[in-house]
């Protein structure tokens, strides 16, 4: 678990705060942006999610766990 207070709040509530220094709230980000929507409909990574990754500096499987733990999704 993270120790940023943003992604803990995001875990635990809906929630809208990131800190720009937290890779965590970075994932979380990418997790919902539509690029991330698209590849998940489409289960196949292209070049625009790869480059959303690569300037993000996160990985798919950052930005998958960012998704599974963000609680806005059952808002």
């Amino acid at each position: 678990m993270s120790s940023c207070p943003d992604c803990r709040d995001a875990a635990q509530q809906p929630w809208h705060g990131f800190h720009a220094s937290c890779e965590g709230c970075t994932a979380r980000s990418v997790s919902r942006s539509p690029h991330f929507a698209r590849v998940r409909a489409s289960g196949t990574q292209d070049a625009g999610y790869r480059r959303l990754l690569d300037m993000a500096g996160v990985s798919h499987q950052q930005v998958k766990d960012a998704a599974a733990a963000d609680r806005i999704r059952e808002a």
